[in-house]
């Protein structure tokens, strides 16, 4: 979208211009009220910085859902001021005049109406948008379906599993400030999982620079290893698009694993162990930035059409036995 320095300012909403790192490029004198700053304090300052820790949260999650739906949600945050608010937002991607992304939009309305009615139903969407974005679609809408999938326990079943790891990251943790790290995590981070999520993946977990997904659990799906190598070919494909600061390393596995709600009756999260999800992180150890390495066990149940490189047997830590691994080029 272009945006005008007269359009920004006249908005009636609150509107706030970020470049890809996150940074605040200009605000219109709404937002100065809302985010109670001013816009000359305010440039080049991280969006963390400006929105404070609770309104982040939530631009952190409309920056990741920009371009699927384009929908205003309803949020409500605590803002830098200290008051609590309810807002309707959205955000979305500020493109150059050749197409190319060049930065966020935030824009924000906030909501003075009151009514019970609206309030429950605000908080109804609010915990449900929370609850998708610590478990996702795919198992917030089986918890939502079925009562009872909260329960503790786990079956043994097949799965595919990814694991994707920034390469550098130590080193770019020690030499650049925790916001700039934070920014770029939150970009690639982003592109990452909105791929990953538009292959069928559900994201188990993110853990710090690392990324783990599963394919075929908690639902059924009868194609999952295919979907597995084309997810991670989709997320490497959305990471060089991203920049050129990062790169991920990524393995692929097929295998069976515990799957389901564990921990414990007071805390549990919906997760994958095992074996197969150990040999899935040992072979993204061997992926170079770029690279995906699958094992046989997995490139044989993705079936024909997935153009692979022979890498032999690779010894991989933790394992007696070595495991036969291939370098994923494509798929057709």
């Amino acid at each position: 979208m272009s945006l005008s320095f007269a359009l920004l300012q006249f908005n009636p909403s609150s509107v706030v211009v970020m470049d890809i790192e996150g940074r605040i490029r200009s605000l219109n004198a709404n937002a100065e009220r809302l985010l109670s700053t001013t816009e000359a304090n305010a440039i080049g300052k991280s969006y963390t910085d400006v929105f404070g820790p609770s309104l982040s949260q939530r631009v952190f999650s409309l920056v990741l859902k920009a371009g699927q739906t384009g929908a205003v949600k309803a949020i409500e945050a605590t803002l830098p001021g200290g008051r609590r608010a309810k807002l309707r937002a959205t955000a979305g991607p500020v493109r150059a005049d050749d197409g190319n992304v060049s930065g966020i939009v935030f824009v924000a309305d906030e909501d003075t109406s009151s009514p019970r009615l609206e309030q429950l139903a605000e908080r109804e969407a609010r915990l449900r948008d929370a609850l998708k974005r610590y478990l996702g679609d795919t198992v917030a809408d089986m918890v939502d379906a079925r009562p009872s999938f909260v329960d503790v326990g786990g079956q043994t079943q097949i799965v595919s599993v990814l694991h994707a790891d920034v390469r550098g990251y130590t080193q770019l943790a020690e030499d650049l400030a925790p916001e700039k790290v934070a920014a770029l995590l939150l970009r690639y981070h982003g592109v990452a999982s909105k791929a990953l999520r538009e292959s069928g993946a559900v994201i188990d977990r993110f853990a710090g620079d690392a990324i783990l997904a599963l394919w075929n659990a908690p639902e059924p799906q009868t194609d999952h290893a295919r979907m597995a190598l084309e997810g991670a070919l989709a997320l490497q494909h959305a990471a060089r698009q991203a920049g050129t600061e990062l790169g991920y390393g990524v393995g692929v596995h097929t295998g069976e694993a515990m799957v389901g709600n564990l921990g414990s009756s007071e805390y549990q999260n919906f997760t994958a162990i095992g074996d197969t999800v150990n040999v899935a992180a040992r072979l993204q150890g061997h992926a170079k930035a770029g690279e995906v390495i699958c094992s046989a066990a997995a490139l044989a149940a993705a079936g024909e059409g997935v153009r692979a490189t022979a890498l032999g047997p690779l010894e991989l830590k933790g394992r007696r036995a070595p495991i036969e691994a291939y370098r994923v080029d494509a798929h057709s």
